[in-house]
């Protein structure tokens, strides 16, 4: 054994959204608003199949995110933690395989979800602070990308 058994960590973050979180945060989700404008106004179909890939791919990272956040939990992950992670997991995947439609349906449903869990997360301490403040704007402007790429599918 290492002699070191246990380890105390001090977590101090802030309640203002990073610049990272911004830049990183918000480049992800505006293709999906954008992309609909786009298909609406008879952009070329490979957007389509491109923000479906997208789409399912953030969901599976963002789950990857959610399962990351619960390996330092204080006493350990929580199982609301592991039903958002598999929630985020089988959505995602689940969207890989569906059609188009179907998968933004889903989809939309997904980042709707992070708009109302990401800040419940955040006042639980399950997920930075500031998480209350990004999330239900950001996953509410990808919901709603997403609910237009539906319409126009």
């Amino acid at each position: 054994m290492s002699g070191q058994d246990r380890r105390i960590l001090r977590i101090e973050e802030p309640a203002r959204v990073p610049w990272d979180a911004i830049v990183l945060g918000w480049g992800p989700v505006l293709p999906f608003p954008l992309a609909a404008i786009w298909l609406y106004l008879d952009g070329p179909e490979v957007v389509r199949p491109a923000m479906h890939l997208w789409g399912a791919a953030i969901a599976l990272f963002l789950s990857g995110v959610r399962r990351g956040l619960s390996f330092r939990m204080p006493g350990g992950w929580t199982w609301t933690q592991l039903a958002v992670f598999a929630w985020l997991f089988w959505a995602g995947f689940a969207a890989l395989i569906l059609p188009p439609g179907p998968a933004f349906a889903l989809l939309s449903a997904v980042y709707a979800s992070l708009a109302v869990l990401d800040p419940v997360a955040a006042d639980r301490a399950e997920a930075p602070l500031w998480f209350r403040r990004l999330r239900p704007a950001q996953m509410s402007v990808a919901a709603l990308g997403l609910i237009g790429l539906w319409w126009l599918s």
